[in-house]
């Protein structure tokens, strides 16, 4: 889609923001989320910062299960166009791909509703986890902190059963500073015409705190170094269809008493429109004036396809600290979501509108130790009103309502510590047409750590966990386009129970930093798609006869040889994932410039125990970084070789490897002390090598390559 159509396509009414902040939209090309480079120090592992998903107040350091934090200098390194994207560089985290304007994380070889994403603790509550097409409603721009727990040991939160994301931003806050303050973040890249811009205000007195933030972004379609097909046909050049626009932003109020309670209210509205590249039909490429051009032949092959998307979120948060005699803390966190998203065929052709309305609430009372346990106990509600309606809806209306108990304690031992911890879930899903299911899904864990001298653990965790079947997973019954499959579900299906063991080994010392583990994880009855070969339509009618060539049917569901929807049925099987990561890091120069050097490795194999790979597996990774930090100016370059993916499932085509070279230099231009006005430039270059970057845990990625060559500079002022 060219920009001139997506600009024409605006019709919904824009975020109020501040007028300082409209004449910066409207007078500069943006430029966005540069590093304050006093913040360096906070590097891409936080072991002195509690993880807030973590209710017992423990680091990274010190939790059983593998733990993540990005912190802001970091992450201001990695921000991109989506949260997938934002973290596919960390070792066991890929990321889905549908183009620039969707991008989901894929932790240890899982994706969709096995890898729960959590805005400040609780779910984004949008249906990014129903289709790859659909965008995660959360901006990276906003994030201060990001935290990637891994494998099952998820029980906090739901029966996730690959890890959780939970993206921590500014918006509901653990404390006040007195005064203003805030920031203006400002970037331009040229892949694109990329815009990016992000506004942050605070004002403290004396309890109280309020809080304003907006994101803007503005992304034509972008360039690819070869054809957007991966058998060198199609379009060059330019990617059609792979533009983005999306504003969002929040006002909150906190505020904070002196025993340490804290309430919090917040508003948030996101906003996104982009191109679909899937289905960017049929283009013309020809050279003129030394330059490419794409021209777009309107016809009947394929129509300019996008989404539309907006989320209306209220949220609020309460924490009493010892609100009774032998609790540590009482935590209430609940929010609400209006969500729709409209899939346009092409402009003023809307196809099919997805809805979701959902609330959700938690609440965690930690205690003192009892007979040397200490630990956490908690209930958590959720009811979600799913809706899609249209030619695609390909999935029923569903009501959603589950409530979930949880329990988890620790005791501290002579040579370490040992946790363990209990969830039950009671899941109830009510189709407008079709069967009620309900499922009780029980999760248990237990781990410990035993200390090894003064900087050395050596980590042990044991996990069953079950995760209750999904709407589409369930009800699904017709063509999903995004895909290019037609879905059937089954109200048959059980429940799917994960058997993991992971071991793991860290070593934090003054200059080295060593993180290691393996696992492996034996999945009953793991629900999967696969191809179908009967020769019937998608109803069940006909008289055809398997001929060991998976069946083929056109959107009404009519069996064609050629039709251009592969029929597709969710089953289950058992089946194996084990993998390892490692990660190395050593400070080569300790002072006022400190440069440290890094390696780090990953890889996942999974396969149905009765023989077959399973689909969109993350390959094995490598790669190498060395990274420069001193009071004015910092840098960095990171190398990664993505190996090929052959493993692959029936009808699955193997992807290529491929080589990325990404860099980053930034400078301190104005101020120098992490107060006051301060300002600092920045410069960052993606795919240097400008590689045919193609995921293998994409469905679209024989059409839709990864940008090329992307350059990007970048103004942050703070005060």
């Amino acid at each position: 889609m060219n920009v001139s159509i997506f600009r024409a396509l605006r019709a919904r009414p824009a975020l109020a923001i501040p007028a300082l902040q409209r004449s910066l939209l409207a007078s500069t090309l943006a430029m966005a989320t540069a590093p304050t480079l006093a913040q360096d120090q906070d590097a891409t592992r936080l072991d002195d910062v509690i993880v807030t998903a973590s209710p017992l107040g423990r680091t990274a350091d010190e939790l059983i299960q593998p733990v993540t934090v990005i912190g802001s200098a970091e992450l201001d390194r990695r921000r991109a166009n989506n949260l997938g994207e934002t973290l596919e560089h960390e070792p066991g985290v890929a990321a889905t791909d549908f183009g620039r304007g969707a991008g989901r994380p894929v932790i240890r070889g899982l994706a969709g509703p096995r890898v729960e994403i959590l805005d400040n603790g609780l779910s984004t509550m949008d249906v990014s986890d129903l289709s790859p097409d659909h965008a995660v409603s959360i901006d990276p721009a906003h994030a201060r902190r990001i935290e990637i727990l891994k494998g099952p040991s998820t029980l906090l939160y739901g029966n996730a059963a690959s890890g959780v994301v939970n993206v921590v931003d500014d918006r509901l806050p653990d404390a006040a500073e007195p005064g203003f303050g805030g920031g203006i973040d400002l970037e331009y890249g040229d892949n694109g015409n990329a815009r990016r811009t992000h506004t942050e205000f605070d004002y403290g007195s004396g309890p109280h705190l309020l809080h304003a933030d907006y994101a803007w972004r503005d992304i034509e379609d972008y360039e690819i170094p070869g054809t957007g097909d991966v058998d060198g046909e199609g379009v060059r050049g330019v990617l059609p269809n792979s533009a983005v626009e999306s504003r969002n932003g929040a006002l909150s109020y906190n505020w904070f008493g002196r025993r340490g309670d804290v309430f919090g209210l917040s508003y948030s509205r996101f906003d996104s429109r982009y191109g679909l590249p899937f289905a960017h039909g049929h283009h013309e490429h020809h050279e003129e004036d030394g330059e490419a051009h794409t021209d777009e032949a309107h016809t009947d092959e394929a129509p300019v396809g996008f989404i539309d998307l907006e989320q209306n979120r209220f949220d609020t948060r309460i924490l009493l600290d010892r609100p009774l005699r032998g609790l540590e803390s009482l935590r209430i966190r609940a929010g609400y979501s209006d969500y729709t998203h409209t899939e346009f065929e092409a402009p003023g052709e809307p196809g099919t509108v997805f809805e979701n309305e959902q609330v959700q609430a938690r609440i965690e009372a930690t205690h003192v130790a009892v007979a040397g346990l200490r630990g956490t106990v908690g209930v958590q509600l959720n009811d979600r009103d799913f809706e899609a309606i249209g030619e695609e809806a390909y999935v029923p209306p569903v009501r959603s309502r589950s409530i979930g108990l949880f329990v988890l304690e620790e005791r501290a031992l002579g040579f370490g510590r040992l946790e363990f911890g209990a969830r039950v879930d009671r899941n109830r899903t009510e189709p407008d047409q079709g069967r009620v299911r309900s499922f009780t899904p029980l999760s248990l864990a237990a781990g410990a750590i035993v200390d090894v001298g003064e900087h050395g653990h050596v980590k042990l965790y044991l996990t069953q966990a079950e995760r209750s079947p999904v709407q589409e997973e369930l009800y699904a019954f017709g063509p999903h386009l995004a895909t290019a499959t037609f879905e059937r579900g089954s109200a048959d299906l059980d429940i799917e129970r994960f058997h993991n063991a992971e071991l793991g080994f860290d070593w934090h010392a003054a200059r080295l930093r060593l993180d290691a583990s393996v696992y492996f994880n034996r999945v009953s009855d793991y629900i999967f798609l696969a191809e179908v070969d009967r020769n019937l339509n998608a109803d069940g009618s006909g008289t055809g006869v398997p001929d060991g060539v998976a069946d083929r049917v056109d959107e009404e569901g009519v069996f064609a040889a050629d039709g251009e929807l592969l029929l597709v049925d969710y089953r289950q099987a058992d089946a194996r994932l084990h993998g390892y990561e490692i990660e190395l890091a050593y400070a080569l120069v300790q002072g006022p410039l400190q440069v440290d050097i890094g390696a780090f490795t990953d890889s996942v194999r999974a396969r149905l125990d009765d023989g077959g790979d399973l689909p969109r597996i993350t390959p094995r990774r490598y790669g190498l970084m060395i990274a420069a930090t001193g009071e004015r100016v910092g840098a960095s370059l990171r190398y990664t070789h993505v190996a090929r993916q052959d493993r692959v499932a029936a009808l699955e085509t193997p992807t290529a490897g491929h080589d990325l070279l990404n860099a980053y230099v930034s400078a301190r231009v104005f101020g120098a002390a992490d107060r006051g006005p301060r300002v600092d430039a920045y410069l960052r270059a993606d795919n240097l090598l400008d590689e045919d970057v193609r995921r293998a845990t994409s469905f679209v990625k024989d059409l839709v390559p990864a940008p090329g060559r992307s350059l990007y500079a970048g103004l942050c002022y703070r005060f």
